[in-house]
C-alpha cells in the first residue's frame, strides 16, 4: 500500500503502508481489530491512533485536502510509525453483539493492539508507544494508560475529566437512532444497539464556522456506527479516578468551542495554562500533565481549519517526551 493520502516522504525514504489485523478477545466474544500501519524507515515509535463515536481510522487520515487532514500524514513526516485503528465494532474490525460494546470491551480490544505493536506480532516490534486518542478513543485512553501502564505517553484530543453531560445527551445521544434506519446501514444487519448520528447531523461535532462544508459533507459520507452502551459503561470515568494511575506524559488538546468537554459545566478552557491545570489532579503524582487550547476550535480537533496547529503541538509534545 502507499502512504496515507498525499503524503510526502520523510527525510529518510518512503514511508510504507499495509493493513493489518490483531486478534482480540474481550467479556461475550472475540474478533480482530483492523487498522493500517504506516512505518517511515527507522522508526521506533508507534503512535497507536484511536477514533471517536461514530467514526473509523478514516478519521486520522482524512481522504479530503490530506495536506490540512491527515494527522497520520504529519506524523509520518516527523518520522513516527502510525497506526489508526478502526475500534472494535466500525469499520473493518469485527462487529460483535452490540451489547457487548462496552468501555471495558474498548480497553481491553485496544491494550491487546498495544501488546502486538511491541511483541512483533504486526511484522515489527516497536521500543516506545504513544497513545493517541480521540473523544470516545481518548477516554478509551485513559483506561488504557491508568488500567495496563504499557504506554510510554498519551495525547487525547476532545475530552477532558468533566463533561457537560446535558449538552452531550441533547446534542449527542438524542441524535443517535438505531442504525439500521439508516440507509447506509438498512442491510447491515446490526443489531439495535448498534446506533449512527442522524442523516445530516455531523455538523454537531465541529464548529462550523472554523470547518469546511465540504469536510462535514464527506464525513456524513464515512460515518461510522457506536455501541448504544459505550458513552452509559464510560461515563463513570467522572468517578473512578480512572487516571489516578497514570504517571506518564499526557496532553490534553480541545478546541474553546467544544461544548461537551470545555465551559462552565464542564472543563477551563480559558487558556493552555488553565486546561492544563484543571486536568493535573486527575492523573498521578509523577505525570508531566500539558495542555493545548484551540481558539474557535470545535470537538473534532483533526477536521477544522485549525488542524495543522493542533498537529505542530502534538508532535512537539512527542518529540520532546519520547522521539521518534
Amino acid at each position: 500500500m502507499a502512504a496515507p493520502a498525499g503524503a510526502a516522504e520523510p527525510a529518510g525514504g518512503k514511508t510504507e503502508c499495509r493493513d493489518v489485523r490483531t486478534p482480540v478477545k474481550f467479556t461475550g466474544g472475540s474478533g480482530h481489530i483492523a487498522g493500517t500501519l504506516c512505518v517511515p524507515p527507522g522508526a521506533k515509535t508507534v503512535q497507536l491512533l484511536v477514533h471517536g463515536y461514530s467514526y473509523a481510522r478514516y478519521y486520522w487520515d482524512f481522504p479530503y485536502e490530506p495536506e490540512t487532514y491527515s494527522y497520520a500524514r504529519r506524523a509520518n513526516e516527523a518520522g513516527y510509525a502510525t497506526l489508526a485503528i478502526d475500534r472494535i465494532g466500525d469499520g473493518e474490525s469485527t462487529h460483535p453483539p452490540g451489547a457487548t460494546l462496552t468501555w471495558d470491551t474498548a480497553a481491553r480490544t485496544v491494550q491487546q493492539v498495544v501488546t502486538a505493536l511491541r511483541d512483533g506480532s504486526l511484522g515489527q516490534s516497536f521500543d516506545k508507544v504513544i497513545l493517541v486518542g480521540h473523544s470516545y478513543g481518548s477516554v478509551t485512553s485513559y483506561l488504557v494508560a491508568g488500567r495496563y501502564h504499557d504506554v510510554d505517553a498519551m495525547i487525547v484530543t476532545g475530552i477532558a475529566h468533566r463533561v457537560n453531560l446535558a449538552d452531550l445527551t441533547a446534542r449527542l445521544v438524542a441524535q443517535s437512532p438505531p442504525a439500521v434506519l439508516d440507509p447506509k446501514f438498512a442491510k447491515s444487519g446490526y443489531d439495535p444497539l448498534y446506533v449512527t448520528t442522524r442523516k445530516g447531523a455531523r455538523g454537531l461535532f465541529y464548529n462550523t464556522d472554523n470547518a469546511d462544508p465540504k469536510v462535514i459533507e464527506v464525513d456524513e459520507k464515512l460515518k461510522q456506527t457506536a455501541g448504544v452502551l459505550e458513552i452509559p459503561t464510560a461515563a463513570v470515568y467522572l468517578l473512578n479516578n480512572v487516571s489516578k494511575t497514570t504517571n506518564i506524559p499526557v496532553l490534553t488538546v480541545n478546541g474553546d468551542a467544544d461544548t461537551f468537554f470545555c465551559g462552565t459545566l464542564a472543563a477551563d478552557c480559558s487558556s493552555d495554562e488553565a486546561l492544563a491545570e484543571f486536568e493535573r489532579p486527575f492523573y498521578g503524582p509523577k505525570a508531566k500533565v500539558e495542555a493545548m487550547v484551540i481558539p474557535d476550535g470545535g470537538h473534532d480537533i483533526n477536521l477544522e481549519k485549525t488542524a495543522p496547529k493542533a498537529y505542530d503541538r502534538m508532535i512537539d509534545f512527542a518529540d520532546r517526551h519520547v522521539g521518534s
